[in-house]
């Protein structure tokens, strides 16, 4: 495994070291783990982003959407027994104010 060298302040490697021997691993270990869940953090946001993205492009190119405002008055009144019709799908297009 190639070697990489990471330069800590005293108190940051201070709290390393205090960590790793509460939870009885080497500092090595603690920074291997942490460096592991950071990546794993990222990239799962990134993945989160890319698909976030692909969604609004899928919308924007024709998808049906929901007036938020309405389908939020529709949505409170079924959480109170009240039975109102549900706000029809429309196209991106048609929710886009031209004045905004």
């Amino acid at each position: 495994m190639p070697n990489l060298s990471v330069k800590l302040d005293e108190a940051t490697r201070q709290r390393l070291q205090a960590l790793a021997a509460r939870q009885g691993v080497t500092p090595h270990s603690l920074m291997l783990k942490a460096i592991a869940a950071e990546l794993d953090w990222a990239e799962e946001q990134g993945a989160f982003v890319e698909r976030a993205l692909q969604a609004r492009e899928r919308v924007l190119a024709g998808g049906q959407v929901l007036d938020g405002p309405a389908f939020s008055v529709y949505l409170r009144a079924r959480a109170r027994g009240v039975k109102l019709p549900r706000p029809t799908a429309k196209n991106m297009a048609e929710q886009i104010d031209p004045c905004a």
